[in-house]
């Protein structure tokens, strides 16, 4: 069977400028949209009952306790427990620059029936969670983000998420129809960054649509130098008016995502983190080099609960002497299991290298902090600074 695939950039492009039409302002401002789950039946328009959105971002929020059955597909062919879409700007009433904004997409227990219809297999995932963040660091925005997919079920027997595609392809091939199922979705461009934990589109033996669903969405984008405060006022918000909308049921508030000013770094991150850096060499976290011999620095990230975060970002501080931080790089982030690895540059004169976990993005408190103390001599044996 040929295997064909549409398009994931421009759908999710679609669906990120449907959601910040408001781009285009006067001013320097940040965009933001999030989605709990879409779907479309045989290639027509879908439908997205749990979204919030906003141009200029605001704090916004919408849940169902049950996706309603009229989503654009037979009765029964997609369900979930509880989908949530919320969107985060805090400070509520200050200008972009000064800002944090964020978009989170969340849906549990998710069923799918396939072929849509006649329910002869299930595709289940226990939780598809999207998020995606947006702020100024250093003068330039930043944006970041990260998703995750739990629990894939297939015909109720649970599937390593790697192998989901093919057993579902395989699932359906009598059918003729080919099946297209990625997880952590992301498209991004200079100024926007759209993640799908979850995308599964089927198609046809024809090539034709068959079913496409979208679950935990998250978008963030600017336009404009957001982070030049010259000439920016504050847009206010933070009511959720904007062009938040939370369709049919809506149970979620304005109010209560105004309180929600919680994004957490990386899958299963937390407020409450251990990291723990060393340098690779012998172990400890103080080490005398020679100059112009390259170091590596390892280390973990985990939460209270001891379980390892992944794609968490580590702010990365270089400590002079008379105290001053000299430099912050943010591109340090953790892989399988949490583990971190830092190659450390050439040239580097005596300092500390502080480590810091921010285990809410749009936050600058620190949930974990790890130093390194790096002596730096010469052939002579005379400290460099």
């Amino acid at each position: 069977m040929r295997r064909r695939t549409w398009s994931g950039a421009v759908l999710v492009t679609g669906l990120a400028t449907a959601a910040m039409a408001g781009a285009a302002q006067a001013q320097p401002t940040w965009q933001c949209s999030a989605s709990a789950v879409s779907s479309s039946l045989n290639g027509n328009p879908g439908a997205n009952p749990v979204v919030a959105s906003a141009g200029p971002c605001v704090s916004n929020a919408t849940g169902l306790d049950n996706l309603p059955t009229p989503l654009g597909v037979p009765p029964g062919a997609v369900s979930a427990q509880t989908a949530s879409a919320t969107t985060v700007a805090t400070p509520a009433d200050e200008i972009a620059a000064r800002q944090a904004v964020g978009a989170i997409g969340r849906v549990e227990n998710l069923a799918i029936q396939l072929p849509p219809g006649s329910g002869t297999t299930t595709l289940g995932v226990r939780a598809a969670n999207a998020q995606v963040s947006g702020v100024c660091v250093a003068g330039s925005p930043v944006l970041d983000g990260s998703s995750e997919a739990a629990g894939v079920t297939l015909g109720g027997q649970e599937v390593p998420i790697a192998d989901a595609a093919q057993q579902l392809a395989q699932a359906l091939a009598p059918l003729g129809d080919a099946v297209d199922l990625k997880f952590d979705e992301q498209v991004r461009t200079g100024s926007s960054l759209a993640i799908n934990a979850f995308h599964l589109k089927i198609l046809s033996a024809a090539g034709t649509p068959v079913l496409e669903v979208i679950a935990g969405v998250a978008n963030v984008s600017f336009a404009g130098k957001v982070c030049d405060p010259t000439g920016q006022t504050p847009t206010g918000g933070g009511n959720g008016s904007g062009n938040g909308s939370g369709n049919g049921n809506g149970s979620g508030s304005a109010n209560s995502a105004g309180s929600h000013t919680l994004l957490a770094n990386g899958v299963r991150g937390s407020t409450c983190g251990k990291l723990t850096m060393y340098f690779a060499k012998n172990h400890k976290r103080s080490l005398t080099n020679r100059f112009g011999k390259r170091q590596v620095v390892r280390g973990r990230i985990v939460n209270c609960a001891g379980h390892s975060i992944v794609r968490a970002r580590i702010d990365v501080i270089h400590v002079m002497k008379n105290g001053k931080r000299k430099l912050v790089k943010t591109g340090l982030r953790s892989r399988d299991a949490g583990k971190l690895t830092l190659i450390l540059p050439l040239n580097l004169k005596t300092r500390d290298l502080r480590f810091e976990y921010r285990g809410n993005l749009l936050s600058s408190k620190v949930s974990s902090r790890s130093t390194l103390h790096l002596t730096v001599r010469n052939r002579k044996g005379r400290l460099v600074r």
